[in-house]
């Protein structure tokens, strides 16, 4: 039963990497740790799109949907100022047999065209801390986009298999999410 389930694990991995080999996005970091029932991810990844476009869609808070599959609703509520908002946004993702929704309301800083800062309100979210940081710069025509975050979930990740599900999950998503940026970059 073990060598099985092992088994299936295994061409679950490869399912995963064979459509992620195709593209042609770069992550050139993912890091996903676990301790105490909170994760820690980092990663580093090059789009092939202009900084300012890409910086344009990434703050389009009304319209993240259109960037991730993840993102099922994202709405406005309220703008303190043009550098200060505060986003409710709803996910829905699956990993293996696990599918959850889940809500979380952010206040959003900007730096313009450089950085985000994006803290989780744990009493509107179904996370009890949640701390994400990116770093935009350009290169050329490209975007380098560097993101850090410490979430803690409200629900239950299965301890053993959590890291590596939520970076198989990251990985993926990373790629995908990418290929949209730089698909909508070439259309605004």
């Amino acid at each position: 039963m073990w060598r099985r389930w092992v088994g299936v694990t295994i061409l679950f991995v490869v399912g995963l990497a064979a459509p992620i080999a195709a593209s042609a996005t770069t992550i050139e970091r993912l890091e996903v740790k676990h301790a105490d029932n909170r994760y820690t991810l980092t990663f580093e990844v090059v789009l092939h799109a202009e900084r300012s476009k890409v910086w344009q869609i990434m703050t389009d808070y009304e319209h993240l949907p259109r960037v991730s599959d993840v993102i099922v609703d994202s709405h406005m509520l309220m703008s303190a100022d043009p550098r200060r908002q505060r986003v409710a946004v709803t996910f829905h993702a699956c990993v293996l047999i696990f599918c959850k929704t889940m809500k979380k309301t952010l206040d959003i800083q900007t730096w313009p065209q450089t950085a985000i800062v994006v803290i989780g309100d744990p009493a509107l979210s179904d996370f009890s801390y949640s701390v994400e940081r990116w770093r935009v710069s350009a290169e050329g025509a490209n975007t380098r986009l560097y993101y850090t975050a410490e979430m803690v979930p409200n629900f239950f990740i299965p301890p053993l298999i959590g890291p590596w599900m939520v970076k198989s999950f990251m990985q993926k998503e990373i790629k995908a999410t990418a290929a949209k940026v730089e698909a909508l970059a070439k259309h605004e």
